[in-house]
């Protein structure tokens, strides 16, 4: 795919204007709301402010990469454990890397701390959420079940078919009273002509994809980044905000080594939750846990041998979800599982005995842990955010050890000769929290419409601003959150 119709601008453009909108980052928490918002105020100035470049999906399949930006040298790790984390720097950012997994929170997540006396409820509840869940399911054409009803509802008819399912989901399946579901998934599981994106090839090359089947920045909101109120300028890190009597009055950036700003009435933050905040802590903009409780799921892979059963024959490269753990519910000692079947070969194929190469299931177990204060993005006067993550706690290794407890149980439907020990991954790519969400200054950054409490035209947008990790892929939630944010303030 070429490029698209985009002004971009120079940075001495962008400095010498006034802005009605500046927005800092162009992931999907900032062009879901920016989509919304121009819905409602589409002849109002817009200049988007990107740390990274533009480089379009044929670029990124020719040079085998997402960003000529090494994500790890944009963050530091400070302390005894140095944790991996994952995102793109540059145009449409992580929207380019995603594996495009899109299940909804289960209701239950957003208040924890009711139902186990832990952690922290949400201010927002699921309910709340449902009708932008289904604005954003339709905006990207999400393939899925409406079996999911049951257990999330407001569940509305996907714009697509589920993916193919393996022979191993169908037997999971076959059980009576099973809680196994195809996978909601922002990959086309038919061409359509309300897009130009293609149907998934199954070759779990999801952060790369071979035939831009996934939703991302570049092909689902070309609307958006070529709309005529639309500026962008790149490869321009946003350093602080400036403010004064309560309000952001402008955007100071730098690029190629030079500094400038760009005055503005509304600011949507929408780095990444290392950046948000960094930016946050540079420009004195308070709040309670400005940069803490950083946190992300454990990722614990595992690989089942199976007797006589040929696996990898499904439609995508995760075909479905299990609820079975996240219906075990939480305790005060532990938290829920997230369980997802896969149809790559996370493992490699099976190699002992010869002849047996596809007798293996590859599963993925997303572990809840708790959002920790002391976890978080630091500003040490240094160029990039100072990050300091405790190793995983034990209410993640008990959450862990549940659930390999439980798969024996889970899988009685399969001819299982070996469940095989857990790999604990270095990161899941979900990063989360340092900007959460809350009910007023003294437990959090923004409030339940994203709005910074301490600064008033300040909107705070994607994953920083969750109070706990939730259950599940976070950005489905993402998108719905921006989405009602912008409606509340200019619908």
């Amino acid at each position: 795919m070429g490029r698209i119709a985009i002004k971009f601008i120079s940075a001495q453009d962008a400095a010498s204007d006034s802005w009605d909108l500046v927005v800092v980052g162009s992931g999907m928490g900032s062009l879901f709301f920016l989509m919304k918002y121009l819905q409602e105020r589409p002849d109002q100035r817009v200049l988007i402010v990107e740390k990274g470049g533009y480089n379009t999906h044929d670029w990124q399949l020719q040079n085998m990469q997402n960003s000529t930006v090494d994500n790890h040298r944009t963050y530091r790790n400070i302390g005894e454990f140095h944790k991996e984390w994952a995102y793109t720097i540059g145009l449409g950012g992580s929207s380019n890397c995603w594996w495009a997994l899109t299940p909804r929170l289960h209701p239950d997540d957003f208040r924890i701390h009711t139902m186990t006396g832990t952690s922290v409820d949400w201010p927002i509840t699921y309910d709340d959420l449902v009708p932008y869940y289904q604005q954003a399911e339709r905006k990207m054409l999400i393939a899925g079940s409406d079996e999911l009803e049951e257990h999330y509802p407001g569940t509305a008819p996907f714009p697509q078919p589920h993916h193919h399912l393996t022979t191993a989901d169908e037997m999971m399946r076959s059980r009576p009273g099973h809680l196994h579901y195809p996978m909601p998934t922002a990959k086309l599981s038919l061409a359509t002509e309300q897009s130009s994106r293609n149907r998934c090839c199954s070759t779990s090359r999801c952060h790369l994809c071979p035939v831009d089947a996934k939703f991302n920045a570049l092909n689902g909101f070309r609307d958006v980044l070529s709309h005529p109120a639309v500026s962008i300028v790149v490869d321009a890190e946003v350093q602080m905000l400036d403010t004064a009597g309560g309000v952001v009055k402008s955007v100071q950036f730098r690029q190629a080594g030079k500094d400038y700003k760009a005055a503005c009435d509304l600011c949507v933050l929408g780095a990444n939750a290392l950046w948000s905040p960094f930016i946050m802590l540079r420009s004195g903009i308070g709040g309670h846990g400005v940069g803490r409780y950083l946190g992300e799921k454990m990722l614990a892979n595992v690989e089942v041998y199976l007797d006589g059963l040929e696996h990898y024959n499904g439609g995508t490269a995760t075909t479905t979800m299990n609820l079975s753990l996240l219906k075990d519910g939480r305790t005060r000692d532990r938290g829920t599982t997230f369980l997802i079947f896969k149809n790559g070969f996370d493992h490699g194929v099976r190699l002992d005995p010869p002849g047996r190469w596809r007798e293996s299931l590859p599963l993925g177990l997303y572990v809840e842990d708790h959002m920790h204060y002391d976890n978080g993005v630091f500003d040490d006067g240094g160029d990039v955010p100072a990050v300091k993550f405790a190793p995983w706690s034990p209410y993640a290794h008990n959450t862990l050890g549940h659930a390999m407890s439980r798969l024996p149980e889970i899988l009685k439907p399969l001819p299982v000769e070996e469940i095989r020990d857990p790999k604990i991954w270095p990161t899941l790519g979900h990063v989360q929290g340092t900007c959460r969400m809350g009910t007023d200054i003294g437990n959090s950054v923004v409030d339940r419409d994203l709005v910074s409490h301490a600064v008033r035209n300040l909107v705070v947008v994607g994953t920083s601003t969750f109070p706990t990790s939730g259950s599940v892929n976070p950005t489905l939630t993402a998108a719905a959150m921006s989405l009602r944010s912008a409606e509340r303030l200019v619908g």
